[in-house]
């Protein structure tokens, strides 16, 4: 039976902070003696880079990094004896030692490794790989709680077929997180051109690894898509749209590496693919992203909501899984569309119950938030809408022969009455002018119009107040008589007109009836 090896760690799981202790111990079972040099425990950690190109000029690229060598010697005699040997150990982790990881032209790894030192032939090695996680703190970086934000802009023909450009640009509202954590995104966009409409967008959260070899040097780079999520919401031509989104980050996702010293390194994009369609090429957008260990405190309400989003989502999927199972394609994208088997009975009633409380809550915390908002908001208008069609139709109608008829009654009310002149009325009706006396020798006379009647002289005066006459006005119209002796009075045809000498004539008879009349009063 040939020699074998345990390594019983303190965790089922050998996942590993740096700056931490390893303990356990190890179950070494021999069944013969065995003469050897040493026995002992050692804690490694490496990166190596190898890859090579074949062609016209074909070439070979490695490179390595020793991190970490710790070596414990557990037996020191010549002859090992046979059966069960245990050994108890504790190791430590430097603080900085980078995170493990693996990519397609190189790798860094830690082991724990119990070496048998045999003599005169090959050594007997047991190896137990471990995972060693970087910790960082993003609370001690504060740049990475600052906005991230790219510009772009992409011109869809060249000349002499130049188009509009699209102006587009991405924004983060902060650059730092943790595995199971989701990445908000917010991409602004302005399609300027004439003829072309956008499809929709794609992002995708990007691992970028990059593998420094020193013999020779040079470098190779290898991108993985981790998660993706589309938009199908197009934008036209001529039209602006905001997109926002969000992307899961998975929980098994390595930090991102800052010391660009290291041979492997890791970054990560996110990146924002405009679909263009047609025969134009998918322009893009990217802003980098930092992976940490410990998640930035001032945003982790917003993360437990994006959560609580993320969830409700799951729980809507889970109704459409068993239509899906069937085919077979379940697919887990960004945003919160992932899909999971079929719960159980008490699972589904304890998710129910859940997303319940979650919606309470809410609704609680939307109330008070309308609330506050509502205070500083202006008045609604809501009750200055307009009419219906029904009421503009027939009560709409109603009311305004309702308010015709006021405006007719409150018209026939109105008498519009002119001021009387003294001595003559302007209609031919019988009014008792204001400045004579009940006995006046001209109330049985008939009064004509003012306007050239007969009652009137040359100058358009009235004649009806006889008493106003004096000799200056008899004198006016003599000196006038004079300056114009050729001159005519000229009638209008619609006007009755009489002749001049006859009105001088009534005039006369008028005078002497007066100064009758005065002769009788002195007597």
């Amino acid at each position: 039976m040939p020699t074998t090896c345990e390594f019983e760690l303190d965790r089922l799981n050998p996942i590993y902070s740096s700056g931490e202790y390893i303990n356990g111990r190890i179950l070494l079972r021999t069944e013969k003696v065995k003469r050897v040099n040493a026995v002992y425990v050692t804690l490694e950690g490496e990166a190596k880079v190898q890859w090579s190109i074949s062609g016209r000029e074909s070439a070979s690229y490695c490179g390595h990094q020793q991190y970490l060598y710790s070596r414990a010697n557990v037996f020191d005699n010549s002859e090992f004896a046979a059966g069960l040997h245990v050994y108890v150990l504790t190791l430590r982790i430097p603080p900085d030692c980078p995170s493990s990881c693996k990519g397609p032209y190189g790798y860094i790894a830690y082991n724990i490794s119990l070496v048998i030192d045999k003599q005169r032939t090959f050594d007997e090695v047991f190896r137990k790989p471990i995972c060693v996680v970087q910790t960082l703190d993003l609370n001690f970086h504060p740049e990475y709680a600052l906005p991230v934000k790219a510009e772009n802009v992409k011109y869809l023909c060249q000349w002499p077929c130049t188009s509009g450009p699209l102006c587009f640009s991405l924004m983060l509202p902060y650059a730092g997180f943790v595995p199971g954590q989701h990445i908000k995104y917010f991409l602004e966009l302005d399609n300027q051109s004439p003829h072309y409409d956008i499809v929709g967008v794609e992002a995708s959260l990007k691992q970028h690894y990059v593998f420094l070899a020193r013999k020779p040097m040079k470098r190779n780079f290898h991108t993985k898509t981790l998660v993706k999520s589309s938009i199908d919401e197009s934008t036209l031509r001529l039209t602006k749209r905001l997109y926002e989104g969000t992307l899961y980050v998975p929980t098994d996702t390595p930090r991102s590496t800052l010391n660009l010293n290291y041979i492997v390194f890791i970054h990560y994009m996110l990146q924002v693919k405009l679909k263009t369609g047609a025969f134009h090429y998918d322009t893009d957008i990217s802003v980098p992203v930092i992976i940490g260990t410990e998640p930035l405190r001032q945003f982790q309400e917003e993360q437990q909501r994006l959560q609580r989003n993320f969830n409700r989502n799951c729980n809507v999927c889970t109704g459409s899984s068993s239509n899906r199972s069937e085919t077979g394609s379940l697919n887990s994208m960004g945003s919160g569309n992932l899909v999971t088997s079929q719960p159980t009975l008490r699972l589904r009633r304890e998710l129910e119950e859940l997303l319940e409380s979650q919606e309470q809550e809410e609704e609680v915390i939307n109330g008070t938030n309308m609330k506050e908002v509502l205070e500083d908001e202006p008045p609604s208008y809501d009750s200055c809408l307009p009419p219906s069609f029904s009421f503009a139709t027939t009560m709409g109608s109603q009311a305004a022969i309702e308010v015709s008829e006021i405006k007719r009654t409150e018209q026939q009310r109105i008498n519009i009455q002119l001021p009387q002149f003294p001595g003559y009325n302007t209609f031919n009706s019988h009014t008792q002018s204001p400045c004579y006396p009940n006995d006046s020798l001209l109330e049985d006379e008939h009064f004509y119009n003012s306007c050239r009647s007969l009652m009137t002289d040359r100058t358009g005066r009235s004649l009806d107040t006889l008493d106003v006459l004096s000799n200056e006005e008899e004198e006016e119209g003599e000196i006038v008589d004079n300056e114009n002796p050729n001159n005519k009075t000229n009638v209008d045809d619609e006007v009755e007109t009489r002749n001049i000498d006859d009105v001088n004539d009534e005039i006369d008879g008028y005078e002497e009836e007066y100064e009758d009349r005065d002769i009788n009063e002195d007597n």
